[in-house]
């Protein structure tokens, strides 16, 4: 059954996918800060206002994902921020978040060095993103 992208469901879904990955407590091992997730509204892609996810993850395991407001992301110990349309090329593997970052098509805030020390955690939790089913709002 599909969610619906960045919903309280598709948190709860994906928390579960990282939580079973044994690739995920591989890479993750020795992360111990807060990233958050800022998805900028996109009121043509029917994304009408932001979303923060928060991810509390510690080494290598998610102890929790929570969708709330953007702020709440801009204050984790990292921050990524991007356009809907954006984090979805990520979510469907067009785009790899640490080059994204890089590329400057996603924008951080935090230490860049850290997050490339953990690009192969970071493409895990793309993976797992992956096997949530969601429902995209411009696709109708």
């Amino acid at each position: 059954m599909s969610v619906d992208a960045f919903s309280d469901e598709w948190a709860k879904a994906f928390k579960a996918e990282i939580n079973k990955s044994d690739a995920y407590k591989n890479f993750g091992k020795g992360w111990k800060w807060t990233v958050g997730l800022v998805v900028e509204a996109e009121p043509d892609k029917n994304f009408p206002e932001s979303k923060g996810i928060v991810l509390d993850l510690f080494e290598g395991e998610a102890r929790d994902v929570k969708v709330g407001a953007a702020t709440d992301a801009q204050a984790c110990d990292f921050a990524i921020s991007a356009p809907y349309s954006r984090w979805k090329q990520v979510a469907q593997k067009e785009l790899d978040a640490t080059r994204g970052m890089l590329q400057g098509k996603l924008k951080l805030k935090g230490d860049l060095p850290t997050i490339v020390r953990y690009t192969k955690a970071s493409q895990e939790l793309t993976e797992c993103t992956t096997r949530v089913p969601v429902k995209w709002p411009d696709e109708g």
